[in-house]
């Protein structure tokens, strides 16, 4: 008798500690599928990606297997050990595939286990039919990439495989297909990072406008903006957590003109280094006038947070509660929070919570972390307007590893609203509804995509 009441004690607190509090009746039998058979089968908007053109990569002498690994998969190979040098030869026509493989399995071994590497191997699975990455498949896998691409198989790929409605790139390459699919995203880095008299000379020249003081480089930013903003550009990108804090002080023009003045007075052939405090006046300076043109032409602004790509970044540097000051200042700006602020998920979460004009985007998270994405996708789901989220970007620069990362998304967002139904928080029609939002309809219409 005791060990009965133990066992039904012990079941009833396993069931608590798993169930979400129920709001509604729980569902009826077979929700599972049909939440998953929707979503497997509904329009995307991908809202963030670095596409090369197709004809760019027939150039290029890395169409084998190496063409699924040589992007985010490299920075675990490189933290696995591979020397760059080493790593870049294997991107080059040089080898041969079976003398790439050899080269790069130890550390394929090392690292397969991460997130990015199963994305790979998820993609050769779905796209290619190649089941492993091993000796006995790399070349079957090479020989299937460069019989693709002599395709339209970017087409193929984005519009039958992962039924992508829009693409937002970010790339100065506005030809990668049809326009009214491919959505352009403008970065000023050249206006922030403005080191020497040499690189305002370089901006001056670009805008044909005569650059001598600060006044006249706000004038020349504001000629580039409106010259991006009549392209095909939907949104402003600031992606400077990678060199420096994400913290822009609203400091005066007095405090910028002196920096300015200072590069300006540089002997030449010399810089101000821009990762350091002396610069930094100067670039919030900028950064600020670039949120002015972006609330005076009702322009959005993604910014990226969280992890940063590569090896030897500050990960205190792209905290998004830095960016508070910026919210409160500019409160009818869209600024749009990448990256789900890995792994702030807490502190991202909060922002899109307690400011009207802060919007969560998911993009690269899913390779990142599964796990992360699925528990701070149910959090958020809890804590954020649902109209406030975008829940997918490949953040690649090919194809493949695009449809490879959607798999990975539509099984995490499934799973989240499969339990959240399960648990009577949503009913399988909220639940559908909300995939259709976070999935695509938010995108369009925060991003504008159907006006441009």
């Amino acid at each position: 008798m005791k060990r009965t009441t133990l066992t039904t004690l012990a079941v009833a607190l396993l069931f608590s500690l798993q169930a979400q509090i129920q709001i509604k009746p729980l569902p009826q039998g077979g929700y599972e599928q049909r939440i998953r058979n929707y979503i497997d089968n509904m329009r995307i908007v991908d809202t963030h990606e670095h596409l090369e053109a197709q004809a760019g990569w027939m150039k290029s002498g890395k169409l084998d297997f190496m063409l699924l690994l040589q992007h985010y998969t490299y920075d675990d190979i490189r933290s696995a050990g591979m020397p760059k040098q080493a790593f870049n030869k294997l991107l080059t026509d040089s080898l041969t595939v079976m003398e790439k493989w050899t080269a790069i399995k130890p550390y394929w071994e090392a690292t397969s286990n991460t997130a990015y590497s199963r994305a790979a191997l998820l993609t050769a699975d779905k796209l290619f039919g190649v089941k492993d990455l091993n000796g006995k498949t790399v070349e079957e896998l090479s020989a299937k990439i460069k019989n693709a691409y002599q395709t339209d198989w970017y087409n193929h790929v984005l519009i039958e495989k992962c039924g992508i409605d829009y693409v937002v790139t970010d790339s100065d390459n506005h030809n990668l297909g049809d326009p009214g699919m491919f959505k352009y995203v403008k970065r000023f880095g050249e206006f922030i990072f403005a080191v020497s008299a040499e690189k305002i000379g370089i901006v001056a020249k670009q805008q044909n406008t005569p650059i001598k003081t600060l006044d006249d480089f706000v004038t020349a930013l504001g000629v580039a903006f409106h010259k991006a903003m009549d392209k095909d550009n939907v949104a402003v990108k600031i992606g400077t957590a990678y060199e420096r804090t994400l913290f822009f002080e609203d400091v005066s023009k007095e405090r910028a003109e002196a920096v300015f003045n200072k590069i300006m007075s540089l002997p030449a052939g010399t810089v101000l280094s821009y990762n350091g405090s002396e610069i930094k006046p100067l670039q919030d300076y900028m950064v600020h006038r670039i949120l002015d043109l972006a609330k005076a032409t009702n322009t959005p602004v993604q910014i990226h947070t969280g992890l940063q790509a590569g090896d030897g970044n500050y990960i205190e540097n792209s905290n998004p509660t830095l960016l508070a000051n910026l919210f409160l200042k500019y409160r009818d700006v869209r600024f749009i929070l990448f990256h789900g602020g890995y792994p702030f998920g807490g502190q991202y979460g909060s922002l899109a919570k307690n400011f009207r004009n802060v919007y969560l985007d998911m993009c690269w998270l899913y390779i990142i972390s599964p796990s992360y994405s699925e528990r701070y996708l149910h959090e958020w789901l809890e804590t954020v307007p649902a109209s406030k989220i975008m829940a997918f970007g490949g953040d690649f620069r090919n194809v493949e590893n695009i449809y490879g990362h959607l798999l990975f998304a539509k099984q995490v967002v499934t799973k989240v609203l499969t339990e959240k139904v399960r648990d009577g928080y949503f009913t399988e029609a909220e639940a559908v509804k909300i995939a259709q939002m976070i999935l695509h309809d938010n995108a369009i219409r925060i991003l504008k995509l159907d006006q441009r």
